[in-house]
């Protein structure tokens, strides 16, 4: 869809690769405005492995161009005519850094879209630069009447973008598994004698492995293209960030994990199937569960079931259940304490709380009142006469020195020894 030149920028005095479109869309006004708008976005990248798009603009004749930074080595199509495929630790090398790029353009919201060999760069040190982000998107804006624009992409196409559906991150994956499988066996997979044919190639038959056509193919490298060609976007990795982890981990050997579908697309081409209605889902819960595991498993949100519909009944009954534990464990302390204590116990519990009363320290020798008037005064008379002290302490300044001829209890002793 365009002619590049190698220019020279006079003001910062350095070498750009100058994108002119073909004179079909001068005039246009919907594509220039489309294409200023994926200038601009492609633009805003800055990625070591993407091309840096410098200035866009429009000529006296009403030619737009594109002015990027000039990559001297090629693209890698070229490389890969001149020297066939490659081993496989370098393919996934090359397959590392064009995810490295798709990642950062993913991040700022900016598809790809035509993800081929034509469209990888190689620097003069080796290191790979994708470049075109967004040039596709703004060619579907206008009728390519060139044939060979198409048959360009068709071999790349994701089975996706051939039905017609809208292009994500994961068709830009897709894109880059046709890329690493022509790495490695130095074709495509799906070919045919016309654009249209292949692209429904892509969406019917069945891949061929990579493997069956080299066998000295590791069988993790062989697993990894089969993951990024899968025709069900879901199928594939996630994103590019997921594919890096895959292609670390088949580099160590590993075969990659199985894709995570919870974050994938609906089908190709299959349509939703319309929810089971609330009668339906609860007669067939009542089936196979009781009333209550039926309560807790009722649909929701239209009929749709969750796997965390029956949570806050869980907690409801596991509080119900500590509680009545806890109140258990109270009854039977209760229980215990009460079961602990005799008859013989209320004295000295009653005479502790007198001496709380009275404060904790015992009064000093000499003063108004012995320990034996002190208690008689705040406690009720013992139940045995005989062994209760005098009504009045006498102004002894000593207890006595033997004890009275009545044995006291062993309580009231160490009472009264204060």
């Amino acid at each position: 869809m365009a002619e590049v030149f190698l220019a020279r920028d006079g003001v910062l005095d350095r070498d750009v690769a100058l994108k002119v479109l073909r004179g079909q869309y001068a005039g246009d006004e919907e594509f220039y405005e489309r294409f200023r708008r994926e200038a601009t976005s492609a633009a805003g990248l800055s990625h070591p492995n993407i091309v840096q798009v410098y200035d866009r603009g429009e000529a006296p004749d009403g030619t737009c161009y594109i002015a990027m930074e000039y990559v001297s080595g090629g693209t890698l199509k070229e490389r890969l005519d001149e020297r066939g495929p490659m081993e496989p630790e370098r393919a996934l090398a090359v397959a590392g850094q064009v995810a490295e790029a798709l990642w950062a353009a993913h991040e700022r919201g900016v598809i790809h879209r035509d993800i081929k060999p034509q469209n990888i760069l190689i620097t003069d040190m080796g290191h790979l630069k994708v470049t075109d982000f967004g040039i596709a998107r703004a060619a579907s804006a206008a009728t390519i009447s060139a044939t060979n624009a198409v048959f360009g992409t068709a071999g790349y196409l994701s089975p996706e973008q051939a039905l017609g559906e809208p292009a994500t991150p994961r068709s830009d994956l897709y894109s880059l598994g046709i890329v690493l499988y022509e790495l490695l066996t130095g074709v495509v997979p799906y070919r045919a004698d016309n654009p249209v044919a292949v692209c429904m190639k892509h969406v019917t038959e069945p891949l061929t492995p990579p493997r069956r056509l080299d066998p000295t193919i590791p069988e993790a490298v062989d697993a990894l293209v089969v993951k990024l060609l899968a025709k069900d976007p879901a199928d594939r990795p996630a994103s590019a960030t997921e594919l890096l982890d895959d292609i670390e981990g088949v580099r160590r050997g590993a075969p990659p994990p199985a894709p995570t579908p919870r974050t994938g697309t609906p089908s190709i081409g299959a349509r939703k199937r319309a929810a089971p209605t609330d009668q339906t889902t609860a007669a067939t819960a009542g089936a196979a569960t009781t009333a209550a595991d039926t309560a807790t498993t009722a649909p929701v949100a239209g009929g749709q079931r969750t796997r965390f519909a029956s949570r806050p009944v869980r907690r409801r009954r596991a509080t119900v259940v500590i509680l009545c534990g806890l109140l258990a464990l109270a009854l039977l302390g209760l229980a215990t304490l009460g079961l602990s204590r005799g008859p013989e116990d209320g004295t000295p519990l009653g005479r502790v709380q007198g001496v709380a009363g009275g404060g904790l320290d015992a009064p000093a020798a000499g003063g108004t009142g012995g320990a034996g008037g002190g208690s008689g005064a705040l406690e009720p008379p013992p139940a045995v006469p005989q062994a209760s002290p005098p009504a009045a302490s006498p102004p002894a300044t000593s207890p006595p020195a033997t004890p009275p001829p009545e044995e006291p209890s062993p309580g009231e002793d160490q009472y009264d020894g204060g």
